[in-house]
């Protein structure tokens, strides 16, 4: 549940443009299938439109340019990996104009081979735009963190402290911050 909260909050705040929002989902294989529904659920019930307008959680980018390189990335990403939460051609906008407005939803991809199919590693969509891709134990874990050659936060779920530990001396030479989160800080 902290996990998904905490995404889809980086997903939707400042519709997913400020430079520490998340990219790329790293996510137990086993767990893929749960995390794309409740992430997926949680993304559903984000409002988008005019922030004056009570229960609107998300606003637009930053203007239309913006929306349009947010679109030619989506559509790069498109290449190698599939949109499984989001459609940015169909969706609903409360309080503005919808054609008018720089507004798009959250939209996540899904990679099966996060090794072979490195896009994902290289484009960034500075929107509100990210990929889960899958990884078998820990090792790969962090060997996906690293490459995506640098970043300036990476965040961690995780209540093992031993796991914590070797992730953070491992994956700390790509990162500007490691972030820790466990049920304590729910």
């Amino acid at each position: 549940d902290l996990f998904i909260k905490e995404v889809a909050r980086e997903i939707t705040t400042k519709a997913g443009q400020k430079c520490t929002a998340v990219r790329r989902i790293i996510v137990p294989e086993d767990r893929v299938e749960d995390v794309q529904i409740a992430l997926g659920k949680r993304l559903a019930a984000a409002i988008i439109g005019d922030p004056a307008v009570e229960g609107v959680r998300m606003g637009s980018l930053a203007g239309m340019s913006q929306k349009a390189e947010v679109l030619e990335k989506i559509a790069e990403l498109s290449r190698f990996q599939q949109i499984v939460i989001g459609d940015p051609g169909h969706f609903e906008v409360k309080g503005a104009d919808k054609d008018k407005g720089a507004f798009l939803p959250p939209v996540v991809f899904y990679n099966d081979d996060p090794f072979h199919k490195t896009g994902v590693h290289d484009i960034e969509a500075f929107g509100p735009v990210s990929t889960i891709m899958p990884y078998k134990n820990l090792s790969e874990a962090i060997e996906l963190a690293q490459m995506g050659k640098g970043s300036l936060v990476s965040s961690l779920v995780t209540a093992d402290n031993a796991i914590a530990r070797e992730y953070t001396l491992e994956a700390a030479t790509q990162h500007g911050r490691i972030l820790i989160l466990h049920s304590d800080c729910a």
